[in-house]
């Protein structure tokens, strides 16, 4: 179980904190979405649960122990599959084990179990550049589930696809998820994309980043994007991140106002003072 715990981050030289008071408990086997305005904080957020980040205030456990740094019982997949060029796709999958001490032969026997199941079992001895965007993401898949970690950690790994390849490789997460129920938080801009895997979608407000709504998605599965209930959901979830777009939007223009505000008094008062020291001048003639 992940726990986050009253969670706040602020950059050092910032006044504003990316997110505040981030309160989430996702059980075993959940598959959590989250999505929200651009620079939400959602990255922010995931990279806080990687131990990637540390929080300025809260704590993040995971099973009851603290997380305080990257651990093996945590694995991130990112939106750039992070493939060595000179090592073709199994030695690639393998590297991740390598890492964590897993002996050879496991490692061999992992990587080749987990891109069969990504349908890249004829690939194993391919150089990486020979790859297709979405088989690059699918030996990222491959190489991410083979650590076996608690948690997989996902950041948009679909969103530089076209939308062909993207529809295939939530299929073939979500058939991975079904069979193995790994618990998994993904970050997402696509809201059919949050409601397509999510057992729950998490809404991040901006300015700081907080948590603004949940919505619990019980929608039978393998969920089809075309049903009433699916699109409903869909505008449902749109319209609170349009919301928080819009409500972005009215506090910056209200900023706009203030700072032109305190920069129009600032030049009055500028142009007072010039004009009193030229009116003293020429009476000192």
């Amino acid at each position: 179980m992940l726990e986050i715990q009253n969670v706040c981050k602020q950059y050092p030289g910032t006044n504003k904190q990316s997110l505040s008071n981030i309160n989430l408990t996702i059980e075993d086997g959940e598959f959590i979405c989250i999505v929200g305005p651009s620079g939400c904080g959602k990255t922010t957020l995931l990279n806080l649960v990687a131990g990637l980040e540390l929080p300025t205030e809260g704590t993040l456990m995971l099973d009851g122990q603290p997380i305080t740094g990257p651990g093996a019982d945590r694995v991130v997949m990112f939106q750039e599959a992070a493939l060595y060029s000179w090592k073709n796709v199994l030695e690639n999958v393998m590297l991740g084990m390598e890492f964590i001490k897993v002996p050879k032969e496991e490692r061999e026997k992992r990587a080749k179990h987990y891109l069969n199941m990504v349908h890249l079992g004829e690939f194993t001895d391919y150089p990486i550049h020979q790859l297709s965007g979405g088989m690059k993401q699918r030996v990222a898949l491959a190489r991410a589930l083979s650590m076996d970690s608690k948690l997989l950690l996902m950041d948009e790994p679909f969103s530089a696809l076209d939308k062909q390849t993207t529809n295939i490789l939530r299929g073939e997460l979500e058939q991975i998820w079904m069979r193995q129920g790994k618990t998994i938080l993904f970050v997402t801009h696509s809201v059919e994309e949050a409601v397509y895997f999510a057992d729950r979608i998490i809404v991040l407000s901006e300015h700081p980043g907080k948590i603004k709504e949940i919505f619990p998605c019980s929608l039978s599965r393998p969920r089809n994007t075309r049903t009433p209930e699916f699109v409903a959901l869909r505008h449902q979830i749109l319209d609170a991140v349009k919301r928080e777009v819009m409500e972005v939007e009215k506090s910056d223009y209200n900023e706009m106002k203030t700072t032109k505000h305190i920069y129009d008094n600032k030049h009055e008062k500028h142009v007072k003072h010039e004009k009193t020291r030229g009116e003293h001048h020429e009476q000192g003639k």
